[in-house]
């Protein structure tokens, strides 16, 4: 979640509030077992909290045969889960209602693909262009396809080599498939890697080059003589993490972060949005202080860095923070500067969600001036 935790010294330095001092536990605690408690409005809020600490849901789909399994492999994420092809014949599709939905593809879209890419939030999708080494003679020709589906789909698209990611992230390259890399990568005819089919021709070394060939495909074989040639002195690891490079997976990792991130943002403020409910169910009745309780807390450092990052990530106005490095500013007069232009946001003709969104964000740049400035930052 969007708060600091205790690896982020410098951003407890910057007024961000510290998951040590969380104030939602004591919220929490205050409604259910308080001298001021009203159990029905704990039981909500607690409800509701336990469902934004929950980790955001993957989903990994797409058609038969995309490559589905291998990119979940890939991925490694104990949150994700592949759900069953889409567009199979006398079956229907699968309920696609993830927090993120990895969509996988081996070519360009088909109807039925854009179909289904068409009904999911953008800002939930990631696009995957899976076997891009079948695509093009080269790794840019992958690239470019992806960017003109990309185009297309208005949807980020990003090519990927599963079936290399997961070899690689097993972490095991053996001494006899190093030896023989480096043995194709000096001695070897260059045409031996045009195809797999030339790739295991009788000659010396077949049944070694066809187990070479099942354990790394093509592509990687061709990949780590590539850089053996241009370096024979790279050492094993060093040629492993080449290949994992080579594999696409980390940008889809960068990718699948951000939407990571801002997922669990946005949840932040769904989280606040219930809380402000609750607040407004709560009577004030004998003994019960949930009103006052949860008003407090809504107005609190933790809250308004919760609304601030919620409001960052809004689809409407992400895009006037392009240019942030993070959310955090980097002293009190940035912080200021960033108040300043989210109120010009707020007092615009841009829509009620964008301005609702940026009134999140003034307010919690504001606290931060507040809490920057009086740290003498």
């Amino acid at each position: 979640m969007p708060t600091a935790t205790e690896s982020d010294g410098p951003l407890r330095g910057r007024g961000v509030p510290s998951r040590d001092h969380d104030q939602l536990d004591k919220l929490l605690g205050e409604l259910r077992f308080g001298a001021g408690r009203d159990p029905q409005i704990g039981y909500a809020a607690a409800a509701a909290v336990s469902a934004w600490r929950k980790p955001p849901r993957i989903q990994v789909a797409g058609r038969a045969h995309a490559g589905r399994t291998t990119v979940l492999h890939a991925l490694a994420l104990l949150s994700a889960v592949e759900t069953d092809p889409v567009d199979e014949p006398g079956a229907p599709d699968p309920e696609l209602d993830a927090d993120i939905v990895v969509y996988v593809l081996s070519a360009a879209a088909t109807p039925a693909d854009r179909r289904i890419l068409a009904a999911l939030p953008p800002q939930r999708t990631v696009v995957v262009l899976n076997k891009a080494d079948a695509i093009g003679s080269r790794w840019g020709d992958a690239v470019a396809a992806a960017e003109q589906y990309g185009r297309e789909l208005r949807i980020p698209v990003v090519p990927v080599v599963a079936s290399l990611a997961v070899r690689t992230r097993a972490g095991v390259m053996t001494g006899a498939d190093f030896s023989l890399l480096r043995k194709l990568a000096t001695e070897a005819d260059p045409a031996l890697v045009l195809s797999p089919d030339l790739f295991v021709a009788p000659g010396p070394d077949v049944a070694e080059r066809e187990q070479l060939l099942q354990r790394w495909d093509l592509y990687g074989v061709v990949c780590a003589c590539t850089a053996l040639r241009h370096d024979p002195e790279l050492a094993p690891h060093a040629l492993l993490q080449i290949l994992h490079s080579a594999s696409g997976i980390d940008a889809l990792h960068r990718l699948l972060h951000r939407r990571y991130e801002q997922v669990s943002a946005l949840r932040g403020g769904e989280l606040l949005d219930e809380l402000a409910r609750l607040a407004a169910r709560a009577v004030p009745e004998e003994g019960s202080r949930a009103r006052d309780l949860l008003e407090t807390y809504l107005y609190g450092d933790d809250a308004l860095w919760l609304g601030l990052c919620a409001g960052l990530a809004r689809p409407e106005v992400a895009h006037l923070a392009a240019g942030y490095p993070a959310p955090a500013p980097s002293d009190a007069d940035d912080a200021m500067a960033r108040a300043t232009r989210w109120r010009a946001v707020v007092t615009s003709d841009m829509p009620p969600a964008a301005r609702r969104a940026a009134l999140r964000v003034h307010n919690g740049y504001v606290r931060l001036w507040e809490r920057m400035s009086s740290a003498g930052l």
